[in-house]
């Protein structure tokens, strides 16, 4: 999986699991199966990242850093509005 098409099924499944977590509720089934699926897609995306393919070699801790809290903000920020339906 290229790293465009994995941040779109990421993108994708982050909707579903907020669509189910808001209508069936947090303990489902379905969204602990979803938030798990969800969570092989983040793995399979950081490892594309670390892959020499796709990133480029960090000259030190900051740019590790920036990149790091870039991708984590990217990947997990939930638009406020959902938080006060």
């Amino acid at each position: 999986m290229r790293l465009e098409q994995c941040e779109a099924a990421i993108k994708v499944k982050k909707n579903e699991m907020i669509n189910l977590g808001m209508t069936k509720g947090l303990q489902n089934e379905e969204t602990i199966h979803c938030s798990q699926e969800l969570d092989k897609l983040l793995n399979d995306y950081n490892r594309l990242l670390l892959d020499d393919k796709y990133s480029k070699p960090l000259n030190n801790d900051i740019d590790f850093f920036f990149i790091f809290k870039k991708q984590v903000h990217k990947i997990l920020s939930i638009p406020f509005r959902y938080f006060f339906i």
